[in-house]
């Protein structure tokens, strides 16, 4: 069992995160859970320069994705006994041409499927410039990142943590209308997982579900 789970950048600021997001793992069925982390005040703030300035968006794009290298580093900082990916050094957001994707495959299959693993995943190392299903806009954020990487790695269910508590279960176009998600999800959201969003500050932890199909 493989599980994506992107945890919203607006989590970092919360003082509760370091320990409520072990416990709120431990409550899920044992898996391979692959976490990638959004890049919160560090991402709006690139958002008020550019609808100030009115900045190419393509550059601004990626200068977000370079962002979410701190927010990388921080969740090594926080949880230093996960493991991660890429262990080595990282390639540029260029890349090698060599499909990054089917590194982290092959990464994790150097491991016992049956060991339940956190793992912390270097964005920049898996979603490079040769990638070219999503729009290199604002209409991508970590969302549909996450969705991309769970679409392509065939994981059983994709996890959208959040910080405040969302709608009850909505399609994937019904959560970009919203701003749940971003505008780019419900063309890349994955048609055979399941796509749950929760409120991690919250004391239930309820999973509302989102669906890929109207």
């Amino acid at each position: 069992m493989l599980r994506v789970i992107k945890v919203g950048g607006s989590l970092l600021t919360w003082p509760g995160l370091q320990a409520t997001l072990p416990r709120w793992l431990n409550t899920l069925s044992p898996s391979t859970n692959l976490l990638i982390f959004g890049g919160g005040e560090c991402v709006e703030a690139m958002r008020q320069l550019d609808a100030l300035w009115h900045l190419d968006p393509t550059a601004m794009h990626w200068r977000c994705v370079r962002l979410l290298d701190a927010t990388f580093e921080i969740a090594q900082e926080l949880w230093p006994q996960w493991e991660i990916f890429p262990a080595d050094s990282r390639p540029p957001l260029d890349g090698d041409h060599s499909d990054a994707v089917e590194r982290l495959q092959h990464f994790l299959t150097d491991f016992d499927p049956n060991s339940p693993r956190n793992i912390v995943v270097h964005i920049a190392s898996i979603y490079t410039r040769c990638i070219n299903a999503l729009p290199y806009t604002w209409d991508t954020t970590t969302d549909s990142i996450a969705a991309y990487l769970a679409q392509r790695l065939k994981a059983t269910e994709l996890f959208l943590l959040k910080s405040t508590t969302p709608p009850g279960d909505l399609s994937a176009s019904q959560a970009a209308e919203s701003g749940l998600v971003d505008a780019a999800f419900p063309t890349i959201a994955p048609r055979d997982c399941r796509i749950l969003t929760v409120d991690l500050t919250s004391q239930d932890w309820q999973a509302n579900r989102i669906r890929t199909s109207n």
